[in-house]
């Protein structure tokens, strides 16, 4: 789905991320590669093949998009280094013509030498351009700029006949944020407020619609 943000057109994406043609950008957020080897630490039972299907769409996604930098709004690898880092690594080697960096998210427990190691640029706070301002959690700030974020998880609620209801992610615009849903699959939803003042894009098989 197109929309145009500050009068730059992007493209809103069913596989849960924003994509800015003219600068060949492709933004992510809250991918939480690694969360299901952390659960295992902690105790907690996960099927050894939990996540595959999160590398499996962070590949083929950025086959598809072919873009030249990808911006990932924290929350990256949810856990310290650990078995599933040699995938993530396998991952991003395999491109070497895309500028990857990463605004650390409070989830982003792996050091940042292991990061720069791979090639990612690393930055702690926000990257700030001349209509946007990327960030892992919504800043606030007094001018023009759009705030581009995630950390959230945005989700929507919605409801249909004989009492169907359905919570799917969403991208919610408000004011000067716009939330990008959690790329993620263990990642769970923050069901948002349905207000007047704020556009809902739903993430649906195949497709993102404004509801």
């Amino acid at each position: 789905m197109q929309l145009l943000l500050q009068g730059k057109p992007f493209t809103l994406l069913p596989q849960k991320a924003l994509y800015h043609e003219e600068g060949s950008l492709l933004i992510i957020a809250d991918v939480h590669l690694g969360k299901a080897n952390h659960f295992r630490k902690e105790g907690i039972s996960m099927p050894l093949n939990a996540q595959q299907g999160d590398y499996l769409n962070l590949k083929q996604l950025i086959d598809k998009i072919s873009p030249g930098k990808v911006y990932f709004l924290g929350d990256l690898f949810h856990s310290d280094y650990n078995y599933d880092w040699h995938h993530f690594e396998a991952l991003i080697g395999s491109y070497t013509g895309i500028e990857f960096t990463l605004i650390k998210g409070n989830h982003d427990f792996v050091d940042v030498e292991k990061f720069e190691r791979l090639g990612l640029h690393i930055v702690n706070d926000l990257i700030e351009d001349e209509d946007f301002i990327y960030s892992h959690q919504p800043v606030t700030f007094e001018h023009s700029k759009l705030n581009i974020a995630g950390h959230i998880h945005p989700g929507i609620a919605i409801s249909g006949r004989a009492n169907q209801s359905a919570r799917l992610p969403c991208f919610y615009l408000h004011r000067d944020v716009l939330l990008l849903p959690a790329f993620g699959t263990l990642t769970g939803l923050c069901i948002m407020d349905r207000i007047k003042t704020a556009r809902v894009f739903a993430v649906l098989p195949g497709e993102v619609k404004q509801i």
